[in-house]
């Protein structure tokens, strides 16, 4: 049976990942090489420096390559799909119709209808169109229907949600992976491909939130009655918990960033119990000093309650916190954060728990399985996308040629 071989890369605010996975027809996807890489030249989930972005790119292709060479093999990678992340993510709804004139619905109508709401959605500008979400139909004026076929009225409806993204932030991607000699096809948003690798069908259809925790936005993407209804990104994530110690405590950026994921948690620490972390002199500036866990737990949680806040106004604004029966997933690597699923439980009144990727094989074994969400769920949109685009032998002479 022959294999179809897929390659994702995100040029994220603190990674740059670059994931392989390959699949038979029937079979489970399986991560077949996984590199990720420091990130230089990106801030906020964007690009600031092409020729920095590019040295990254680079790195993490010679990463997958130089693990390949160790496994015996040799790989050279031409294309990988783009994931994407940043507040210029945004979801509109849309609406398009077709005319019945009193007849059946057939199946004709549906294709017309879904094909007029492609054209709309295509109509966008400056913007990349990421995903084209259907969410129900409407015969005149009756809504809500799932399966209008054989259903008679005037005009038939339908109302899909448009993911889409900068245009140009796509193509400073593009750029930089140009200079690396990589190919970047189909955009892919970060935390839908994260909800795809986490997310049962029960979650989907009673209410789910996914959180997509990264250096320097949150994405955010809603499930409920099995369709995405809503999605986008907050422009607050890890670097800016990061750069709230750096201020509060007068300490580098590089041993911020240390504390923080060793030390720090998202709910106040208890007076008693929290004690010191004791700084060399070396990592310090040349003095011995410590701080106080609480007074480091005080500046986390802030932060982490601002971002929360911002959710929750969203959601209730959208009317949808009360459609969250299945709670909140968390996902990416703000997800290590210790006490983040009882600070979230606390603020928005709902579960929260962390994402493990499922329906692929492959992962590294590791303490915190959401650092992987991303790269997994994209490599199986990916496949959704182009199930049987190559025999493993053709992908051979193109990803890996």
């Amino acid at each position: 049976m022959s294999s179809t071989v897929y390659a994702t890369l995100e040029i994220g605010t603190s990674r740059t990942v670059l994931a392989i996975g390959e699949s038979e027809a029937g079979e489970e996807m399986k991560l077949v090489s996984f590199a990720s890489i420091p990130s230089t030249g990106v801030r906020k989930s964007q690009i600031i420096d092409i020729n920095q972005a590019t040295q990254s790119v680079r790195s993490v292709i010679g990463e997958i390559e130089r693990k390949s060479k160790a496994e015996g093999g040799s790989i050279d990678i031409a294309n990988a799909f783009l994931v994407i992340n940043g507040s210029h993510v945004n979801a509109t709804p849309l609406q398009s119709a077709t005319a019945i004139s009193g007849r059946n619905v057939t199946q004709e109508d549906v294709d017309r209808v879904t094909e007029n709401a492609r054209q709309i959605a295509g109509a966008t500008g400056d913007l990349a169109s990421l995903d084209i979400a259907e969410q129900d139909y409407a015969v005149d004026n009756m809504a809500g229907i799932l399966n209008p076929l054989g259903m008679s009225g005037r005009a038939l409806k339908l109302n899909v949600l448009h993911l889409t993204a900068d245009k140009n932030r796509i193509q400073d991607a593009k750029t930089a992976a140009d200079g690396a000699h990589l190919e970047l096809r189909d955009p892919l948003f970060a935390c839908t491909c994260a909800a795809e690798a986490v997310l049962d069908a029960h979650e989907k259809k009673n209410g789910v939130l996914v959180l997509d925790l990264g250096g320097g936005s949150t994405g955010y993407a809603v499930y409920d009655n099995e369709v995405l209804v809503d999605a986008g990104s907050i422009g607050v994530g890890g670097d800016h918990v990061t750069n709230d110690i750096v201020h509060a405590f007068s300490l580098p950026q590089s041993l911020s960033e240390v504390i923080k994921r060793r030390h720090a948690q998202a709910t106040i620490a208890d007076d008693e119990e929290a004690g010191r972390i004791v700084l060399s002199p070396s990592s310090s500036g040349g003095e011995e000093r410590s701080i106080s866990r609480r007074s480091l737990s005080i500046v986390v949680n802030a932060r982490m309650k601002e971002l929360i806040a911002i959710i929750r106004e969203h959601l209730e604004e959208k009317e949808l916190l009360a459609r969250l029966h299945c709670g909140v997933v968390l996902c990416g690597g703000g997800a290590q954060l210790r006490e983040l699923d009882t600070l979230i439980q606390e603020e928005l009144g709902i579960p929260a728990k962390i994402g493990i990727p499922k329906r692929i094989s492959g992962l590294p074994k590791d303490e915190s399985p959401a650092l992987y969400a991303t790269a997994a769920g994209a490599l199986l949109a990916a496949r959704a996308a182009y199930p049987e685009e190559h025999s493993f032998f053709d992908t051979l002479k193109g990803i890996f040629k």
